[in-house]
């Protein structure tokens, strides 16, 4: 059977406004069945002559409204709630205690480098599934390069192929170019960025012209009027 330790937490506020409406006497009743709760676990009725001088039936009104009768015992809820509280909190230090501690935290394991080599194969083969806006290289390559940024730095996947193809539907309508686009997309990666925001100049230093029409390849064109006609 669990024991309480010899004294538990009193609030004298909580106490003064709980006792407000007792009498001296009503109170020092309260406070006494409470230690004899915390030091026997619960209060015996039959006992109560003994401990108060009176029986529950004789038990002021207000006192009795603060105890729940059980039959043969009585008992606090709130004191019985701070104490089941304390037990299951000792016999958590006691099961840490045989198993060499409170457990320690497992530290995230460091991306290796071959870590990094399987996600690039991951996002390579996902990459096969989707139509580029560009049919260049260069921005297939970077765009490939993009994708493990943001899992790397943000721990960040498209959830499927429509998500991915959906971004980067986006690009020539926020681009100048394919060059604009690379830029761009270099430009995210060294700043920390976690979106793609376009470049305000160019490969050649000179501000773009944003009206300037964007060329989508014939692949990305032909999947678009696809995506249409399926709609």
């Amino acid at each position: 059977m669990y024991n309480n330790p010899p004294a538990f937490q009193f609030y004298p506020q909580d106490f003064l406004t709980g006792v407000m409406y007792l009498t001296m006497e009503e109170r020092g009743m309260y406070i006494t069945l409470l230690s004899i709760q915390w030091s026997k676990n619960k209060i015996p009725k039959k006992r109560l002559g003994f401990i108060l001088g009176i029986e529950w039936e004789e038990v002021p009104e207000l006192v009795k409204e603060k105890f729940v009768d059980e039959g043969d015992y009585l008992i606090n809820e709130r004191l019985f709630k701070i104490s089941e509280e304390r037990r299951l909190f000792v016999e958590k230090q006691i099961l840490n205690g045989r198993k060499g501690g409170r457990p320690t935290k497992q530290p995230k394991p460091k991306k290796s480098s071959s870590m990094k080599m399987k996600m690039k194969m991951k996002v390579e083969n996902e990459n096969k599934d989707i139509v580029y806006p560009y049919q260049n290289d260069e921005f297939i390559e970077i765009w490939k390069q993009f994708k493990i940024y943001k899992h790397t730095e943000f721990n960040f996947k498209f959830k499927s192929t429509q998500s991915e193809q959906a971004a980067l539907s986006k690009l020539p309508n926020e681009m100048d170019n394919v060059d604009h686009a690379i830029q761009s997309i270099k430009n995210s990666m060294a700043n920390g960025w976690k979106g793609i925001f376009p470049d305000k100049q160019n490969n050649n230093g000179t501000k773009n012209n944003t009206n300037t029409k964007s060329k989508y390849s014939t692949d990305f064109q032909e999947f678009i009027n696809e995506k249409i006609r399926s709609d």
